[in-house]
C-alpha cells in the first residue's frame, strides 16, 4: 500500500512537472506538421533535414559527420541514407581501399525533390511558428546552445560547416 502512495506522488509529480515529457509532446506536435506538409511532396522532416545538411556542405560528407552535424544515431543515418540512395537523391563512393569507409553527396534528384518541397516547408514553418510564436526560433538556439549548431570534433567540420549559397564540390549525377 505504502509503494502505491509514493507510486501515486510521484506520477503526479513527473505529470506536473516534466520536462522531458513536455519537450517529447512539443516534438510529436511540430513534427507532425511538417511531416504532414512534406509528405504532399513525398519528403520526411529528416531526409528534407539531411538535404538541407548536405546542399550546405563544401563536398562529400562522411555519414558518420552528417550523423553528428544532426545529432543522430549512426544507424538511424545509415538507414536514411539507404533509402535516399534508392530514390537516386543522394550517391555514395568509397573513399578508403578497404571499401569500409564511404561518403555521400547529393544529387540533381535530390535538389530537385528538395526545391520541389519549398512550398510545403515554408507553409509547415509558418504553422510552426504561428504555434510556438515569435520568440521560438531564438529560444530554441539558446537552448540547444552551440553544439547544436558545430559539428561533434573530429568529424567533417570544414564540409559541413554552413555557407550561404554554397553550391561548390557536389556531385551531379541525375
Amino acid at each position: 500500500m505504502e509503494q502505491h502512495m509514493i507510486a501515486d506522488d510521484l506520477a503526479a509529480e513527473v505529470a506536473g512537472a516534466c520536462l522531458g515529457m513536455r519537450v517529447a509532446r512539443l516534438h510529436r506536435v511540430v513534427t507532425r506538421l511538417y511531416e504532414q506538409a512534406l509528405q504532399t511532396v513525398g519528403l520526411t522532416q529528416p531526409q528534407m533535414e539531411v538535404l538541407t545538411t548536405l546542399i550546405s556542405a563544401a563536398g562529400p560528407v562522411r555519414p558518420a559527420a552528417l550523423a553528428a552535424r544532426l545529432m543522430l544515431e549512426r544507424s538511424t543515418m545509415n538507414r536514411n541514407l539507404a533509402l535516399m540512395q534508392n530514390r537516386g537523391w543522394v550517391a555514395a563512393a568509397e573513399t578508403s581501399a578497404t571499401g569500409r569507409a564511404m561518403s555521400v553527396t547529393i544529387t540533381d534528384a535530390g535538389i530537385a525533390a528538395f526545391t520541389s518541397a519549398g512550398t510545403a516547408w515554408r507553409r509547415a514553418q509558418a504553422d510552426a511558428a504561428r504555434m510556438l510564436g515569435p520568440d521560438a526560433a531564438p529560444m530554441l538556439d539558446q537552448w540547444l546552445g552551440s553544439d547544436a549548431a558545430t559539428p561533434a570534433s573530429g568529424s567533417d567540420a570544414e564540409t559541413l560547416s554552413p555557407r550561404s549559397g554554397a553550391r561548390a564540390g557536389r556531385t551531379r549525377d541525375g
